[in-house]
């Protein structure tokens, strides 16, 4: 990925942040679970280390691909959550090569509109950036 590209994850990151207060943090992750590039609200106090965030990553994107055998019966995967005590965690698949995966406060209570009327939408106006 060229550096401009990568000025443009973390552009892209931020943004992405800025829409809704109950963000606390995004990454975008290619499709082998490396994380290019990570952002978190400020003042956050990290519930995970890099590492674990890096091992979640790679599980999350393991399970997404497990999930794509199914996609001829149900369409394709929007995005997938999970939710836990402290939080909740969603992974959104920008194409087959890159992932974005994002941790909300878990008092949010309208995740799903928050994705398709605001992330989703912010993602497809950058995909250029992704193929």
């Amino acid at each position: 990925m060229s550096k401009s590209n990568k000025d443009h994850l973390e552009s892209l990151s931020k943004e992405i942040l800025k829409t809704n207060s109950s963000l606390r943090w995004i990454a975008i992750a290619d499709s082998s679970g490396t994380l290019l590039n990570i952002a978190r609200r400020d003042g956050l106090e990290p519930l995970m280390t890099r590492q674990e965030n890096q091992e979640y990553t790679l599980n999350a994107i393991a399970r997404h691909k497990s999930r794509m055998k199914f996609e001829d019966k149900l369409g394709r995967l929007v995005y997938s959550l999970g939710k836990y005590e402290k939080l909740v965690r969603i992974v959104t698949p920008i194409n087959n090569k890159y992932y974005v995966l994002l941790t909300v406060d878990v008092e949010e209570p309208h995740i799903d509109s928050l994705m398709r009327e605001q992330i989703i939408p912010k993602i497809k106006d950058n995909i250029q950036y992704f193929e």
